[in-house]
């Protein structure tokens, strides 16, 4: 069973109580203009715990270069080896960062239009 949070700087201790109930993988919110940097808050709570799987959900590609994103996965799964996923999605909140444009939905993808109905 997996759980998630709002990602905040108790994420990590969150995420350490959520191993100790015997919970399999953690979700962080990737909110980067709400709240702190998700790959942080996942390195943090990697050091603190030993078993449960640790994953931003869901990283919307148009918040941050697609480096960034790999350099913190890779980051993490050397912290954290065997238990890190990863999901990509068109966000929600995470699109209304400023300065970032929101896509209509009529112009996004079929994929993305499937997936809504």
């Amino acid at each position: 069973m997996s759980c998630q949070f709002a990602t905040s700087l108790h994420s990590p201790e969150h995420i350490a109580v959520a191993e100790q109930l015997g919970y399999c993988r953690a979700w962080l919110h990737d909110t980067p203009a709400q709240s702190p940097d998700v790959w942080a808050m996942l390195a943090l709570a990697a050091q603190r715990t030993h078993r449960i799987g640790l994953a931003p959900g869901v990283l919307v590609p148009t918040l941050r270069h697609p480096m960034v994103n790999a350099s913190g996965a890779a980051t993490l799964a050397a912290l954290a080896p065997g238990r890190v996923a990863l999901a990509f999605g068109t966000g929600f909140n995470g699109t209304r960062t400023p300065g970032n444009l929101v896509v209509p939905q009529r112009l996004r993808p079929d994929a993305t239009r499937s997936a809504a109905r």
